[in-house]
């Protein structure tokens, strides 16, 4: 695009951990679907899954578990994640500044979130309003690391990636945003 040097184009924004934290949230869904499966998850192996999309980290976590195993605990932390939205918590300071320039710049998320769940994170903190474009982890075939999302939500606004700026608190992510050429700003733990 045309604009000036040092102009931003896009601000692109991941939701879990950036600007809503829901590690509780998640993972105590997490915890009931791998019981409901008859499956043990630790915090601890939680932990080591943060910022990385489900249809990766649970085969990770339970080796061999097949295809339709692998589905009924998605599907199960799903159905019990609506009933624990009140204990995800916005980044006030973040989402202040995303209030503030959402009327004069392009926003997009780019979220490992399954739409269904990062929807309602959306609504309950009213956060639906201020993206232009929104990419889910189930829009797209290969999660962050790969910078699919990042790469479709660019195109979608037609924004430069260089003149773009992804917020970002996981390495993952960070490495996703990279890949697609846009500068990352790292959130921390809030």
């Amino acid at each position: 695009m045309g604009s000036a040097p040092g102009i931003v184009d896009a601000l692109l924004f991941d939701l879990d951990g950036t600007l809503v934290d829901t590690r509780a949230a998640n993972y105590e869904a997490y915890r009931a679907a791998f019981a409901e499966s008859g499956h043990e998850l630790t915090s601890e192996q939680f932990a080591g899954t943060w910022g990385r999309d489900s249809r990766d980290f649970i085969p990770d976590l339970l080796p061999g578990l097949d295809r339709p195993g692998v589905d009924a605990i998605r599907a199960a932390k799903s159905r019990r994640y609506a009933d624990l939205l009140d204990r995800t918590r916005a980044n006030d300071a973040l989402v202040g500044f995303l209030r503030l320039v959402a009327p004069t710049h392009r926003t997009a998320l780019v979220s490992t979130a399954k739409s269904l769940n990062g929807r309602q994170i959306l609504e309950t903190h009213g956060l639906t309003p201020l993206f232009d474009v929104v990419v889910w982890g189930d829009d797209v075939a290969r999660s962050k690391p790969d910078p699919e999302g990042y790469l479709r939500a660019l195109g979608a606004l037609g924004a430069d990636p260089a003149r773009s700026l992804a917020f970002e608190d996981s390495e993952t992510g960070r490495q996703a945003a990279i890949a697609a050429g846009i500068p990352v700003l790292e959130v921390p733990h809030f």
